[in-house]
């Protein structure tokens, strides 16, 4: 259940984590009006797991969901338990250093616990955020903190009141069921742009992976964009974009004040350089029961699960070239 101090919650999405870097960048600069942004923030009740959970490892662990409980294809609000996980990323805290963002491909195919295996996105449906949780720590061997769930409209809004953002494109691509095209070369893109960039697949030549890297460029160049504005020096857009994030977000009930405070502090810390991407490795794709789904590469997954457990996932990443490059994407 969503407890909301004030009104409905508002939570839904597909695009995550340009939300909580955005909005933790500007808590940094407004901690002033914390609590206010504080009050329009949904609370998700039971979202964590209480038993059966994975060791506490060094820093912190984000589980980041876009999902649709209030976007296009829903006729209405709807609660956590009938959502749909469109994005899924974990977000990786060291207590000091970079900070990491692992992206789980949504068709992953997964044991989820009490169920069949399936796609992990599926989890969210059968079971919530709750469940969704358990199956990401059973996948990972490691334990999630927090989590927390965007509303894409909230991003769109947040990318046109920053006045767009750019995405270097590596080469011409479209998707003729969409008629969506993007040309090579830099591009600016406004919120609706940039969301229509970001859920694109169908034109991609390696599909949801290419997707992946897309939605984490965007990030990047939203991240890029907040640091560069010198949005404290504009409180007027600093508070219209701050509302529209508190009132874009759900966080599990152990989130307080203190703990997006906290947030804000190590990000700002680490700053949009200071973040690596990368998603987990998959082996091929099959087709299960008329489903095509990813296979992830266990052996590579559970080594990278391990490095981040060890505190090594930058060492890792190099090593192993699996880090995401954000600077240019199909």
């Amino acid at each position: 259940m969503v407890q909301r101090r004030r009104s409905r919650a508002r939570v839904v999405g597909s695009l995550l984590v340009g939300l909580a870097v955005l909005l933790a960048a500007a808590l940094g600069a407004a901690a002033w009006r914390l609590s206010l942004y504080d009050e329009e923030i949904a609370r998700m009740d039971e979202a964590i797991p209480e038993e059966d959970r994975p060791h506490a490892a060094p820093g912190r662990n984000w589980l980041l969901v876009g999902s649709d409980w209030r976007g296009e294809r829903a006729e209405e609000e709807q609660s956590p338990e009938e959502a749909h996980a469109d994005a899924l990323m974990l977000l990786h805290l060291p207590d000091d250093g970079d900070v990491y963002i692992v992206a789980i491909p949504r068709d992953s195919y997964v044991s989820i616990p009490g169920h069949d295996d399936a796609k992990i996105s599926t989890a969210m449906e059968k079971g919530g955020p709750r469940l969704l949780t358990r199956t990401v720590e059973e996948l990972s061997g490691i334990r999630v903190d927090h989590v927390a769930v965007l509303d894409f409209s909230g991003f769109e809004r947040m990318v046109d009141t920053l006045g767009g953002v750019e995405v270097r494109v590596e080469e011409d691509v479209s998707d003729p069921s969409n008629e969506w095209s993007w040309s090579e070369g830099r591009q600016h893109m406004d919120g609706a742009e940039a969301l229509r960039f970001v859920r694109e697949r169908k034109g991609l030549p390696e599909g949801d992976a290419d997707r992946v890297r897309r939605q984490q460029a965007v990030l990047h160049a939203v991240a890029e964009k907040v640091d560069n504005e010198s949005l404290p020096e504009d409180p007027a857009r600093l508070d219209r974009m701050l509302r529209i994030a508190s009132e874009s977000l759900a966080v599990d009930e152990g989130v307080s004040l203190a703990t997006l405070r906290g947030l804000a502090g190590r990000l700002a810390e680490a700053g949009p350089d200071g973040v690596t991407y990368a998603s987990l490795p998959v082996a091929g794709t099959d087709w299960i029961e008329t489903r095509n789904v990813a296979l992830l590469d266990e052996e590579r997954t559970d080594e990278l699960f391990a490095a981040l457990d060890e505190g090594t996932l930058g060492r890792y990443l190099a090593e192993n070239e699996l880090g995401n490059d954000v600077d240019e994407v199909r």
